[in-house]
């Protein structure tokens, strides 16, 4: 068994050609799931709700804002030579992110690396996802870029988005006075111009694209019955992650005219979409998969530059054709109606919600990648 420590897998990790190839492989990796090829087992939390809280809650003198979780996930794809397991912690009051990445062999069961990466390579994966999201669903002409939250995985997100639009036009909302100066200090040196926004319903009525960061069980975003400004806006959530969390106010997730998750199965149990499911406000088939997006080329790759409603009408045949292959998997039938209302109502994806719970495909795909580049690092294929 080989053990790599973080400064192993940072070597391999910090490049722009990693970051590219990441999004790629993720992109397919979400293609796999929704194919129905990744073989997810259930996931297990640790220490939030509705499980006790960890030891590191006694004597916390802000015991509101306890977010100490621990994440299990593990799954593999049928027929590739490795399984994974994956143990990320953290949140207030644990002083840092920590974490590993077991790979298993699928051959003999046995483990043949452990990546102590502390966490980083859930922040790199989950920040992938989003960018991924942007990348299908963002308008392609953003403005401004709205970030919820400045904890780290708000920086991933930024680092991560570089890779698919060229603005640098940020504003960013988060609750500690101290955290948001740092935040726009980090990020004007890594040459964003930055805006403070004084409640985060400026970020809706203010930016296309939105992320969500945060650790909140209440709704944050959208309060007060308020709702998008802008006529194309993409909102993707990272914070809800667990059961219970939400960021949205479920009345917003109401008024999407798009909703996009990683799993349409995890939508029942957790993520941003599990209050409105519950609620029977909204409704799981309605929900699409970004794998069913992902592998359609039809669809992302032509919707930048059309404009007419007769060009539309084209894709919609053409959706209508490759339904009848199972080059393309499930999903076809839920493009083809998004593509059909898009007819009706313009040619834009009006407001888009891509809900990022995290799903253990993710931990596979860059498990895999890391543990392939620390190999050719070695002279080992």
């Amino acid at each position: 068994m080989k053990v790599y420590q973080l400064s192993d897998i940072e070597r391999v990790t910090s490049s722009s050609a990693f970051e590219t190839s990441l999004l790629d492989a993720i992109a397919d990796g979400f293609v796999s799931y929704s194919r129905g090829e990744f073989n997810a087992c259930p996931i297990q939390t640790m220490g939030a709700p509705p499980m006790g809280k960890f030891s590191c809650a006694s004597g916390s003198s802000h015991d509101s804002e306890y977010a100490a979780q621990v994440c299990i996930k593990s799954g593999y794809v049928t027929g590739a030579d490795h399984f994974v397991v994956k143990v990320a912690s953290g949140g207030y009051p644990m002083p840092s992110n920590s974490g590993c990445m077991q790979v298993y062999s699928q051959h003999t069961g046995k483990l043949e690396a452990l990546l102590l990466d502390d966490g980083i390579l859930t922040e790199l994966r989950t920040a992938a996802a989003g960018a991924v999201a942007a990348k299908y669903m963002a308008p392609k002409e953003l403005k401004r870029i709205g970030m919820l939250g400045t904890g780290i995985q708000a920086r991933y997100q930024l680092r991560l988005l570089k890779h698919v639009t060229e603005c640098r036009d940020l504003m960013v909302y988060g609750r500690t006075d101290a955290n948001v100066r740092k935040y726009v200090d980090d990020c004007k040196s890594d040459g964003w111009t930055v805006t403070v926004a004084s409640g985060p319903n400026d970020l809706l009525d203010k930016c296309e694209l939105i992320i969500t960061t945060t650790t909140a069980r209440e709704p944050v975003l959208g309060i007060g019955g308020r709702r998008s400004k802008i006529p194309e806006q993409h909102i993707t959530c990272i914070g809800a992650d667990a059961p219970g969390k939400m960021e949205l106010d479920v009345d917003l997730v109401k008024s999407a005219n798009v909703l996009v998750a990683d799993s349409r199965l995890q939508t029942k149990e957790r993520g941003e979409f599990e209050k409105a499911v519950k609620d029977r406000l909204v409704s799981v088939e309605d929900i699409l998969e970004i794998g069913e997006l992902a592998q359609m080329p039809i669809l992302p790759s032509k919707l930048g530059g059309v404009t007419s409603h007769e060009e539309y009408s084209g894709l919609l045949s053409e959706v209508a054709t490759a339904e009848q292959s199972t080059e393309h998997g499930v999903g076809m039938s839920r493009c083809k109606a998004l593509l059909s209302g898009m007819i009706q109502n313009g040619p834009n994806f009006g407001l888009s919600i891509f809900d990022s719970s995290g799903v253990a495909v993710q931990d596979c795909v860059i498990a895999g990648m890391v543990y392939s580049a620390l190999a050719a690092a070695e002279g080992r294929s």
